[in-house]
């Protein structure tokens, strides 16, 4: 059976050939959709790019793969991605690297992403939005390429490979909410937390849960999966349990727009009735009605400072690992 050409990605996404090169090369100027409309026709050919020619003529592998594990339905409608991206970029500038990515939504099937690694003649990765389930930290540990995660990785047993990262501080991030929550005179507070088989989860809610549990608060939990729906989702959860919740941290800030909802749908004031906190501080924050109290999430110097660690790797050179970013509360009219 014959490879996937960058021709049969083009007609099945319906652009051109030089649409879909500029795509997968990471090169801006092109739409959203057209972009969405390229990677999806790349997931659903297999299309692997061909950099077997550049790396023989130089004598070196020029391309940086992305790794995302998430479908690109989430890619393209969350703008951590996008910000993540734009960071990547500006680390790439300058060199002669070029930046491809790869959706890896299939968690039964981690060793088609290796495979796409090792043939894509990749000089290294970048894992952003790692799951426990996705396979991908056992999956990526045997390869010859150097490999750093945008988000802490939750390590399987018996790894002993160090694993590189760069993630946000999202423990003093969420115990930022939790403290404001107390000064702002929260009585029952609750959470909308992320999957639980991710990190970044993880520490929001440990974080929040340490403030108030140590203040004496009694700490109601649903989860979402960092969407506007499981957000309105956990809230209508959470205050049919509990009708005197009087604050909710959201660990997202898509999240926290799908509280919002809800608190609008039951009549409740957002910022008088309940106190929101969300987590990100994403463009559509302060245009919120009301405007969202949320703790900054540094995107844009993630996606830089992973692709610092990355060409430091292939550069073969040493590099501080991990790096934690930190964070800080942006107080507006919502909590």
């Amino acid at each position: 059976m014959m490879r996937p050409t960058l021709e049969d990605v083009a007609r099945h996404a319906g652009v051109s050939r030089a649409t879909v090169s500029r795509v997968v090369r990471g090169d801006g100027g092109v739409s959203s959709d057209t972009a969405a409309r390229v990677l999806t026709a790349v997931s659903d050919l297999g299309y692997v790019p061909n950099a077997s020619a550049r790396s023989l003529a130089t004598g070196r592998n020029t391309t940086i793969a992305m790794v995302v594990p998430e479908p690109d339905t989430t890619v393209f409608s969350d703008p951590f991605f996008g910000l993540a991206v734009a960071g990547i970029h500006e680390g790439l500038a300058g060199t002669d690297m070029q930046l491809v990515m790869i959706f890896a939504s299939r968690p039964d099937r981690p060793g088609s992403v290796v495979d796409f690694l090792l043939e894509g003649s990749v000089a290294g990765a970048i894992v952003v939005s790692h799951h426990r389930s996705d396979g991908l930290v056992a999956a990526t540990a045997a390869l010859p390429i150097p490999t750093v995660f945008l988000g802490a990785p939750l390590k399987p047993a018996g790894l002993t490979r160090p694993v590189y990262y760069v993630d946000t501080d999202n423990l003093a991030g969420a115990r930022l909410a939790a403290g404001r929550m107390l000064a702002t005179g929260v009585r029952r507070p609750a959470t909308v937390a992320g999957p639980a088989d991710m990190a970044a989860a993880l520490d929001r809610l440990n974080g929040w849960r340490q403030v108030l549990e140590e203040a004496g608060r009694t700490v109601s939990v649903a989860h979402g999966d960092y969407t506007r729906r499981s957000g309105a989702r956990a809230a209508a959860e959470l205050l049919d349990a509990d009708p005197t919740i009087d604050g909710i941290f959201a660990a997202s800030d898509l999240m926290a727009q799908g509280v919002m909802d809800t608190l609008n749908a039951r009549g409740l004031r957002v910022g008088r009735d309940v106190k929101l906190i969300g987590f990100d501080d994403f463009e559509a924050a302060p245009l919120m009605d009301p405007p969202l109290t949320t703790i900054v999430n540094p995107a844009v110097d993630l996606g830089r400072e992973s692709t610092r660690m990355v060409l430091s790797l292939v550069a073969g050179e040493d590099t501080a690992a991990p790096v934690i970013l930190p964070v800080e509360l942006k107080v507006r009219d919502s909590g």
